[in-house]
């Protein structure tokens, strides 16, 4: 498939009608504390860990983060910044490479509220087969389902009770997509065969499909473009951020350009001041991944903190 249909498929297959419907509007001005950083030695990089392997004390620290994000304002001024630049960085070729940029511009407001502090990710192709049974959306974690009583609100996990803000004040919103339950989505074997491809552009496109369906299938807030209201996204989105890491360690030849906004890796980030070739190395951004994908799933839940 080539041309502008190739690229109108991926958006409706992602978003659908949501962009227009929500509206967007002029780039946010906002600090951005967020630039590269250069000379990091190992034992300087923020380490990125699967959200079902962390300590309950690091669970506690990450979920106080957000929160004090979200008190002093950053949090929403963040995600006016994702809703803002929507259609500059979905259905092209600066989906991987701006969300990289975006992720580390959150992960660096949290290190401002604790330095210890790290995104991690939900290795959610392990959830593929049912969705809706992962430990990620339970009580223990971000929670499950709205209520379809309350406006499809959030009342459990840790950000039960959480406001969002744009583009207006509503309760955090989630409604699955086929009710009580949410459609299988790509599993590890789907992703897996996936990696193996060579053409950024194919892959770049190939996964922002996946993420979509995680992000239409769990509906609510996450389904729209001002998904990080749900602080879920985080998670969805870092996990897309580790497969592009994987795919580029296979793949270390291969050019990071896309026909689909004319990207290479000269072009300048929607938003941001830097170049895609200036995000492309994660540990002259910072940070690494806890281990290669993929991975066994651990069995045990998250212990309570005491």
């Amino acid at each position: 498939m080539r041309g502008p249909s190739r690229r109108d498929v991926l958006a409706s297959a992602v978003w659908g009608t949501a962009a227009i419907a929500f509206g967007t509007r002029g780039t946010a001005a906002y600090a951005d504390p967020a630039r590269p950083q250069a000379g990091l030695r190992a034992g300087d990089l923020t380490i990125r860990r699967r959200a079902g392997d962390m300590t309950a004390a690091q669970w506690a620290a990450f979920v106080r983060a957000v929160h004090a994000l979200k008190s002093r304002g950053t949090y929403d001024a963040l995600v006016r910044t994702y809703a803002d630049g929507f259609a500059a960085t979905h259905a092209n070729g600066f989906f991987l490479p701006w969300q990289r940029r975006y992720l580390l511009h959150f992960e660096r407001e949290l290190q401002r509220v604790d330095p210890a502090v790290s995104v991690p990710y939900w290795d959610w192709p392990l959830d593929g087969r049912a969705p809706a049974r992962s430990a990620m959306l339970s009580k223990e974690y971000f929670g499950g389902n709205g209520s379809a009583a309350r406006d499809h609100a959030v009342l459990d996990g840790a950000f039960a009770g959480w406001t969002a803000k744009i583009p207006r004040a509503h309760p955090l919103r989630r409604s699955y997509a086929d009710g009580a339950t949410i459609p299988p989505w790509a599993t590890s074997e789907v992703i897996g065969n996936m990696l193996k491809n060579p053409d950024f552009q194919v892959f770049n496109m190939q996964l922002e499909i996946h993420i979509g369906a995680v992000q239409m299938g769990i509906g609510g807030d996450l389904a729209q473009p001002a998904a990080p209201n749900d602080p879920l996204y985080w998670v969805v989105a870092c996990f897309g951020d580790l497969l592009w890491h994987m795919w580029r360690s296979r793949h270390p030849g291969a050019p990071t350009r896309s026909a689909y906004g004319n990207v290479t890796e000269e072009s300048g980030l929607p938003r941001y001041g830097d170049t895609v070739a200036d995000v492309l190395d994660i540990e002259k951004l910072g940070y690494r991944y806890d281990a290669a994908w993929p991975r066994a799933r651990r069995t045990a839940r998250l212990p309570r903190p005491r």
